[in-house]
């Protein structure tokens, strides 16, 4: 069993399980839902595809034989509007077609079942590397990319003015910190003064648009965002 706090590392991970089989898409459910953000299954390639296309996961568990679209079908499907997403291919028949079609569909990594939880657990780890170093977790299903600049809810980006993304990139980069007010008006607001009313008015923008505890206020000092 892997250390609980190495899978800590998928706690902002947003996962996407396409099985037909009850039984196997409840136990990979199971073996991730206490780590990760959060875990969808799908029983089909169709409504697979069909529900990345509304959420837009992180990563994607898929097996190939699927219903109504084989799970190499969808796995490019989902390639033509999110060419990076990382795929793990999991299946009982691990022939040279399967492989190689895997490759060609660039499936991050291919796992023979039955699925050792500890396999599944570290192949994720590996795939997300890169997602786990660059989001922050939030409450209330929030998520916040630093190398993109955006703030997620349930997948969708949630739309902020300049000014606003400004803000809270620099609150987020620096989480936990408390910013004071002249750091604020240099990054924020640069060769322009700022008024500590277009400041609140700017928090409270924020708060409006996600959930008022996000931003916390010091009084007479500046403010922080709390990781959750």
């Amino acid at each position: 069993m892997l250390d609980i706090n190495i899978l800590k590392k998928l706690a902002n991970i947003y996962v996407l399980i396409v099985e037909d089989d009850e039984m196997t898409s409840y136990a990979l459910k199971q073996s991730l839902i206490m780590h990760c953000r959060r875990v969808d299954v799908a029983n089909n390639g169709m409504s697979g595809f069909e529900m990345f296309e509304k959420n837009r996961h992180d990563v994607v568990i898929a097996d190939i034989n699927l219903p109504e679209m084989n799970g190499l079908e969808m796995v490019a499907a989902m390639h033509t509007i999110a060419p990076h997403l990382p795929v793990i291919i999991i299946t009982s028949y691990d022939n040279s077609e399967n492989i190689a079609e895997s490759i060609h569909q660039r499936a991050y990594s291919y796992l023979r079942k039955p699925i050792q939880i500890d396999d599944l657990q570290t192949t994720l780890l590996m795939a997300t590397k890169d997602i786990c170093d660059r989001q922050i977790n939030l409450k209330y299903d929030y998520t916040y990319d630093i190398e993109h600049k955006f703030l997620i809810k349930s997948g969708k980006t949630i739309p902020l003015t300049k000014s606003e993304k400004n803000l809270l990139h620099l609150l987020m980069v620096n989480i936990n910190q408390i910013i004071d007010y002249v750091t604020i008006e240099n990054y924020v607001w640069k060769e322009k003064s700022m008024s500590i009313q277009s400041l609140r008015m700017c928090v409270k923008k924020i708060r409006n648009k996600t959930y008022p505890e996000i931003i916390e206020n010091i009084s007479g000092y500046g403010y922080r965002v709390i990781s959750s």
